[in-house]
């Protein structure tokens, strides 16, 4: 064999490759060289604690009708036991837990759970643990009040007992009427090195109450005393809990939920707020409190990616106008942006305020000359025309994405045309992908083929209408050589675009429109691994979980 092959590093660097745990296994057998690099990436990710327990002389699966089986153990762990787990739990780096407490479940596992809690050397077990994710199931609320509040304490100390000092992720998912059981002011002492950390609360009500306002000030606490923090997700707001992370002097990621009403702001924080925030993430229940928000203090000059995921509600008075505030207070602060997304959730398009248009939600934004994205959901408007797009565009030469979600009627028309998509690749030559809702049935307009084109890959067309004419589909292959993908709206002119798919060079794959959501993720799948504040195993999505 190689003598390179030898060295741990290099095999650690070819088997993450590596995808298929079997081929991980089946090394690990091969020779002593390949045991220990790929046992550890075997252990490296564990997302329960029965893998560990199953081998265990002690261990069994225990099926019941109608229940999903559950591993349980005998009798007690001995001495064989505890070194088996002390053994394994060693290599694990990253653990994701989840208590799901179906009656089943908790009776079953709950004994063994037990036992982990009372270790012999509480300090063997997972010493290398560097990334944490425990969540409690919403299921939890719905059982026995005094059967849960009984077994709780059980899993709180194994969550204690995962605390360990070189932990550097933590992301914490339980009713919020838990978290006082959590002594969350221990935290730090016990993993002072915490750079991400995520405390989140499912919508489920237990006993009818939230978070209590006691234990977000405990919040608060916690977030001032971590020294290396980095990133923070919050489903819980409070303006004391917002002052408290505007003196975190390395918070470069945040990530908030604000609620329908926030009590009235206090005065700005003092001095140098958000000094290294890089990116800031709000989903917001209204528009009011994304307002309040963004008045109360500015986020730092080094801010470079905002995302605002919201709502209109009843309590909105103008929200055509709250959303061109919201447009005009992000570009008066934050010249140096590079990236904005403002969509809508979990609203229909035909109640989005109509009086909105694209226009007046784009033109503040021509104060930020460095723009690399911007996507803005707006229902269907039909005032935009070729040569506002044109002016606009003009100014930011590095744009890479730009998305128009318009929505609106079935067929309703538009002053857009070929001549105003011609003009965004003419002016941005590093576009990758657009949505735009345009009339590709007016003519083709005359095109200067001498500048290089865009490597346009994605196209998202909406409702755009368009026939299947020659002309049109020969001007599209011209104008995008590198297409591959062609988005479309539902129940709209799927037909006519797949014809002229067809007769692209590139013959490129028509869908139904991708989401927001879809896009975003897509444009951030480079990030998208469990020590990423936006990994799938995290489940740190766009706008939030």
């Amino acid at each position: 064999m190689y003598p390179c092959l030898y060295v741990d590093e290099i095999l650690r660097l070819i088997f993450r490759s590596i995808e298929d745990r079997s081929t991980l296994c089946a090394l690990a057998r091969t020779c002593r060289a390949f045991h220990e690099p790929a046992m550890n990436l075997i252990w490296e990710s564990l997302t329960e604690f029965e893998p560990i327990l199953r081998n265990l002389s002690s261990a069994s699966v225990v099926s019941k009708s109608g229940a999903r089986p559950c591993l349980t153990l005998s009798r007690p762990l001995n001495d064989n036991d505890w070194n088996i787990v002390r053994r394994l739990s060693s290599r694990v780096r990253r653990f994701r837990v989840l208590f799901d407490p179906v009656p089943h479940y908790l009776n079953t596992a709950l004994p063994w759970f037990g036992c982990l809690t009372s270790p012999q050397d509480p300090s063997s077990l997972f010493p290398n643990l560097r990334e944490l994710s425990f969540g409690v199931s919403v299921n939890l609320g719905m059982m026995n009040t005094e059967d849960v509040h009984g077994k709780f304490p059980t899993i709180i100390r194994f969550f204690r007992l995962l605390l360990k000092p070189h932990l550097s992720a933590l992301r914490i998912d339980i009713p919020g009427a838990f978290y006082a059981h959590l002594d969350l002011p221990s935290i730090p002492a016990l993993c002072p090195n915490i750079r991400i950390l995520s405390m989140a609360a499912p919508t489920f009500k237990l006993d009818g109450a939230f978070i209590p306002d006691e234990v977000v000030c405990l919040m608060s606490r916690l977030v001032s005393e971590l020294c290396a923090l980095e990133t923070v997700k919050s489903d819980v707001t409070s303006w004391d809990f917002l002052s408290t992370l505007a003196q975190v002097k390395g918070l470069r990621q945040l990530w908030v939920h604000l609620p329908y009403q926030l009590s009235p702001a206090p005065e700005c924080p003092t001095g140098d707020t958000f000094p290294q925030l890089r990116i800031l993430n709000i989903r917001a229940n209204s528009l009011a409190p994304c307002i309040d928000l963004f008045r109360w203090t500015s986020f730092g000059n080094k801010v470079a990616e905002i995302c605002v995921y919201f709502s209109e509600s009843e309590d909105d008075n103008d929200p055509a106008q709250a959303l061109v505030d919201i447009s005009s207070l992000i570009s008066s602060q934050y010249k140096t942006l590079e990236s904005i997304w403002s969509i809508f959730l979990d609203n229909s398009p035909y109640n989005y305020p109509s009086s909105t248009s694209p226009r007046p939600m784009l033109e503040p934004y021509q104060a930020c000359h460095r723009l690399r994205v911007i996507a803005l959901e707006t229902p269907c408007n039909r005032t935009l025309t070729d040569n506002d797009l044109e002016k606009m565009v003009t100014v930011w030469p590095l744009l890479e994405v730009f998305h128009l979600f318009q929505h609106g009627k079935k067929y309703l028309p538009v002053q857009l045309t070929l001549r105003g998509v011609a003009a965004l690749l003419l002016h941005c030559p590093k576009l990758t992908q657009f949505t735009l809702m345009f009339d590709a049935t007016k003519g083709t307009p005359r095109f200067n083929s001498g500048f290089n084109l865009p490597p346009v890959k994605y196209m998202g067309v909406c409702k755009s209408p368009v026939s299947a004419n020659s002309d049109v589909a020969a001007y599209i292959s011209t104008i995008l050589p590198y297409l591959e993908t062609i988005g479309v709206g539902e129940y709209s002119y799927g037909g006519h675009w797949r014809w002229i798919s067809t007769q692209h060079q590139r013959r490129p794959g028509v869908v139904t429109d991708m989401s927001p959501a879809r896009l975003y993720s897509l444009l951030h799948a480079d990030t998208d691994n469990i020590t990423s504040h936006r990994g799938r195993k995290w489940q740190w999505r766009f706008g939030g979980d």
